[in-house]
């Protein structure tokens, strides 16, 4: 497929003809019903753009030859899953990622010989990062009895708005469905039926910080550093230069945290160790 094909491709509903509507109706059942995302979160134009990303890269001309390629390549849905759902943002997604986490989380708290646990969340977005570990944190210090326990998480991004709203601490409903009720209940204030807000005793534990993962030097002696589909929009010999620069901010014996679709490659798959090669977990060897 030339540029002059994907450039054919509608870019909004109205551009379409009538063979182009009910593919892409064909294909928005298939995100709803197979990939389990609610399309109603998103507006067609960014579905549409985001459908045509992962024509280019298949070689379709058309959503009827996109849909059709869909359904005879498996390894195509969880490509479409990851560029439709790069940009949302929620509290504990990928679940299974934040289990281990908890777990690595309660044996350092539980660990009486430990005083503190420094964590980084880079290119933290609007904060449900930052403050999902901070919950995780403050769950653990009150089931193992660490009331002075010294918690820190800072979190960085190049975006100063962003920020600015992750300081403020107010999402969506839907952004906190990963989240138990009674979590929800102990961590958030409600204000209305669609926002809540985080409450003080998790922001206590989380700063956010401008920092700029390619030119600036890495924080250091951080305990855990997560950065999650983030490298992804780095080209290889960039990505392995950041790898490096987690190696250097962890202590020994720290975890890296990486995407699901992230993987370690360069001078640090030497450095690091495997922890959970399915969750993307790497931990820096104790020296």
């Amino acid at each position: 497929m030339g540029i002059s094909d994907i450039n054919k491709i509608p870019e909004t509903v109205e551009q379409m003809s009538s063979i182009d509507k009910l593919y892409y109706k064909r294909l928005l059942q298939y995100i709803k019903t197979t990939l389990k995302i609610d399309v109603t979160q998103y507006k067609d134009n960014y579905i549409i753009r985001r459908l045509k990303v992962r024509m280019k890269a298949t070689k379709c001309s058309s959503f009827k030859e996109y849909y059709e390629y869909l359904r005879t390549h498996p390894e195509e849905k969880e490509k479409l899953e990851e560029t439709l759902t790069v940009n949302v943002t929620e509290f504990w997604r990928d679940i299974t990622v934040y289990k281990e986490l908890m777990k690595i989380i309660d044996n350092f708290i539980k660990d009486k010989s430990r005083r503190k646990l420094r964590v980084w969340s880079a290119g933290c977005s609007s904060g449900e990062e930052p403050y999902g570990v901070a919950i995780i944190i403050l769950e653990s210090m009150k089931k193992n009895n660490r009331k002075m326990f010294d918690a820190k998480i800072t979190g960085t991004d190049i975006d100063k708005e962003v920020l600015n709203k992750a300081r403020r601490g107010v999402y969506h409903i839907k952004q906190l469905r990963n989240l138990p009720a009674n979590i929800i209940q102990k961590y958030f204030t409600k204000l209305n039926d669609e926002e809540y807000m985080i409450k003080p005793e998790v922001k206590r534990l989380v700063t956010f910080k401008i920092h700029d993962l390619i030119k600036d030097p890495p924080l250091k002696n951080m305990d855990i550093v997560m950065c999650r589909n983030v490298i992804i929009y780095f080209d290889k010999k960039t990505q392995a230069e950041l790898f490096l620069k987690f190696y250097e901010a962890l202590n020994p014996g720290g975890f890296l945290i990486l995407g699901k679709t992230e993987i370690l490659h360069g001078k640090a798959k030497e450095l690091f160790k495997t922890y959970n090669a399915r969750e993307r977990i790497y931990q820096k060897p104790l020296e």
